[in-house]
């Protein structure tokens, strides 16, 4: 891919699907022209060099961009991109929750053809709902952050000071992207939303003889340890945004970063010590028709799981921390590359 595909290709990023390749053809052919023109008002072809300065000149691809972009928004051209990513990771674990919800409900016994009907359209409303509340929240986290966070912090510079040269760099190991502290805020308001707010939503819900009960999955062991949750998320997003701040990674913020991991590592391992943090028991499902084998069954693989998310938790941290630690104290000094 030459140097003018590239530069096409980083506006049509940015720009919305439906009118993306309409776009990129006529950026693509104008781009073309004026290449021609130079090459003969200058007598020689066009090389790498012309292309470059011809790219500086016509404008950084997020300027670009923005120029077929309304100017009212209520989330940007910047943060848009990572907008509907979030979006679709969390409505895709929504979705596998929905599925699996329901596959459970089907479990029970005795459900006849106008109970599964029932339970389908609970499931269905259910799932309806927990969709456009995630939405209606992760669109006001964005929207906030439009608003809150300066556009200097996320955006990289449109216009003086860009290369086109930068599109074919390699990142440094340093080099923070602005999309991913961005992503990490968005998640960490996201969970302080949902378990400070809307607990609620942590739950199983059952048809039983005609009325919906909705069963609390987490125990009163984890909320115990929510106030300590809380403080290492909002730790974290101060972290995130001193990183959108410096553009880069410096040896305080990761030695921050660092003691924010202990601190998770230390909290799951608390959790893994204390009394089980799900409160569903199996008392609880045959209460609901579900015969009391099964409920055994499916309380004791409940368990399982979250004994080992918690174990994976306390292992996987403890190797990140130590890889950090690692890495700080024994990193080598890199080595300029040479081009010959």
């Amino acid at each position: 891919m030459n140097l003018i595909e590239r530069y096409v290709s980083e506006i049509g990023k940015r720009l919305p699907r439906k009118a993306r390749a309409d776009i990129e053809a006529e950026i693509r052919s104008t781009l073309e022209d004026m290449l021609e023109e130079r090459s003969t008002t200058a007598g020689r072809p066009a090389d790498d060099e012309m292309v470059r300065e011809l790219l500086k000149g016509y404008g950084a691809p997020d300027k670009v961009a923005a120029t077929y972009l309304p100017e009212q928004y209520l989330i940007g051209p910047k943060l848009l991109p990572i907008f509907w990513l979030v979006l679709k990771i969390v409505g895709t674990v929504l979705t596998v929750l929905a599925i699996v919800g329901f596959g459970v409900r089907f479990g029970m016994n005795g459900m006849g053809l106008q109970a599964f009907g029932a339970q389908f359209a609970k499931s269905a409303l259910e799932y309806a709902g927990g969709i456009i509340s995630a939405f209606g929240n992760i669109v006001l986290i964005f929207a906030i952050l439009e608003r809150v966070l300066p556009r200097s912090e996320y955006e990289n510079e449109l216009s003086e000071g860009w290369d086109p040269a930068e599109l074919t760099k390699e990142p440094e190991p340093d080099e923070v992207r602005g999309w991913e502290p961005v992503i990490a805020i968005a998640f960490t308001l996201l969970s302080l939303l949902i378990f400070n707010l809307y607990p609620q939503v942590l739950g199983i819900g059952f048809l039983a003889n005609g009325q919906w009960t909705s069963v609390p999955i987490l125990s009163e062991a984890f909320f115990r340890m929510l106030p300590w949750l809380n403080l290492t998320w909002v730790l974290g997003i101060g972290l995130q945004v001193m990183l959108l701040r410096q553009r880069r990674w410096t040896a305080p913020t990761r030695w921050f970063n660092i003691g924010l991991k202990i601190a998770g590592v230390v909290i799951a391992y608390l959790l893994l010590q204390g009394p089980s943090i799900l409160a569903l028991t199996a008392a609880d499902l045959t209460e609901v028709s579900m015969e009391a084998s099964a409920a055994a069954i499916l309380v004791n693989l409940l368990t399982q799981v979250a004994t080992f998310a918690l174990i994976i938790a306390v292992i996987v941290g403890g190797i990140e921390v130590v890889r950090d630690i690692y890495k700080l104290l024994f990193k080598k000094g890199s080595r300029s590359l040479v081009v010959k």
